[in-house]
């Protein structure tokens, strides 16, 4: 496996942007799905038409963000709006965005058992030729039953892992070895193995990977150049951060960009983004969905707590990522938090997606540029 301290620098020669110089990164998230984050019917929530998310990913590379990243699905999750259940795969979601933007890496976020890895190294490079080095891999190991849809079952936590190294072995060694590749593995053989032509970003586009077991981490660490982290309490997050960036480096020495994710619900005052809060999440949620989200994770209630239960089915509600709920002051004041924690990226997404980007563009990004989070 190809592992370097110098692969920032190679990166950011490279010029890609998520190696910007910008303090605090930018992205959005899940606009190849039906309603985004959010499980809810708000009016004016992101829409799986090429329409709305190709308006969103104009808009967004406008204002010079990093990175758009698709979610993976491919099945809903019930309720009301059956939340993943409409959506684009990602591959050819980002070939598609990537050939109408000239700034943003585009991500495809590929789920392990989902694609054998000569096929991924092949679109992963076409994507890179199509947007002009600016293709970016997220890793996703898998995590719930959707998996059997492709006549495999979910393999143990800790086995997916060792199955994601292969995988990732194998397309980073077609991306930037010369010749042909023989493999032969615990889960996958490959003989005379060849990829060309080779991605333009060299020796490979950037990878990101959600780990957030210890195996999870190890693997982010050891193979990824970039961890998502789930949302937390600042504080906890803060320590999660460091002890991320503590592994890379002491174990595998290497280093990490750090993202996580967030919603952001603007109003002109505090209390009407509250109140608009309330009413997609309270008035027109979709909570079912939400508990069936829960469920597939394999959590129930019983046994966890009632008011556990519900606390976490307002989160997947509302967005799942870090709260960003205020005036336009209040959330430029929070993402500067975000940054002062040590996080190098946020994912955003809106409840109202293109609105929400639009009136982020207009009204909450200049205050961004004003506290020196990025240079405009």
């Amino acid at each position: 496996m190809i592992r370097t301290d110098k692969r920032a620098e190679s990166l950011a020669e490279n010029g890609n942007a998520l190696y910007s110089a910008n303090r605090l990164k930018l992205g959005t998230f899940a606009t190849n799905v039906d309603g985004g984050t959010i499980k809810s019917s708000v009016k004016g929530r992101a829409e799986a038409t090429w329409a709305s998310t190709s308006a969103i990913a104009c808009i967004t590379d406008n204002m010079m963000f990093e990175a758009l990243v698709p979610l993976g699905r491919w099945r809903g999750f019930g309720g009301t709006t059956d939340h993943g259940g409409s959506s684009f795969e990602s591959y050819t979601w980002a070939a598609a965005i990537g050939a109408i933007t000239e700034h943003s890496a585009v991500f495809s976020t590929s789920h392990v058992p989902t694609i054998h890895p000569i096929l991924a190294a092949k679109q992963g490079a076409t994507i890179d030729h199509v947007t002009g080095g600016r293709f970016a891999l997220n890793v996703v190991c898998g995590w719930d039953s959707q998996m059997e849809m492709f006549g495999t079952s979910l393999l143990d936590h800790s086995k997916r892992y060792h199955q994601a190294a292969e995988w990732l072995e194998i397309i980073q060694r077609l991306w930037s070895e010369p010749g042909t590749l023989d493999f032969d593995g615990q889960y996958y053989t490959v003989a005379g193995g060849f990829l060309d032509p080779k991605p333009i970003t060299k020796p490979f586009p950037p990878i990101m990977n959600a780990g957030t077991s210890e195996t999870g981490r190890r693997f982010a660490a050891r193979y990824c150049d970039m961890a998502f982290l789930a949302p937390k309490p600042l504080d906890q997050l803060k320590a999660e951060i460091s002890n991320y960036r503590k592994l890379a480096w002491e174990e595998f020495g290497r280093t990490l960009q750090i993202w996580t994710w967030a919603y952001v619900v603007h109003g002109e005052t505090h209390k009407e983004a509250e109140a608009f809060y309330h009413h997609y999440v309270h008035e027109v949620g979709d909570w079912e969905g939400a508990k069936g989200q829960i469920n597939a994770r394999g959590i129930f209630s019983p046994p966890t707590p009632e008011e556990d239960f519900r606390r976490i089915q307002e989160q997947l509600v509302a967005g799942g990522g870090v709260p960003l709920i205020g005036s336009a002051d209040e959330i430029a004041d929070a993402l500067a938090g975000l940054s002062d924690i040590g996080l190098d990226g946020v994912l955003l997404s809106w409840p109202r997606y293109q609105e929400g980007a639009e009136h982020f563009k207009n009204e909450i990004y200049p205050r961004i540029v004003q506290l020196d989070l990025r240079t405009g």
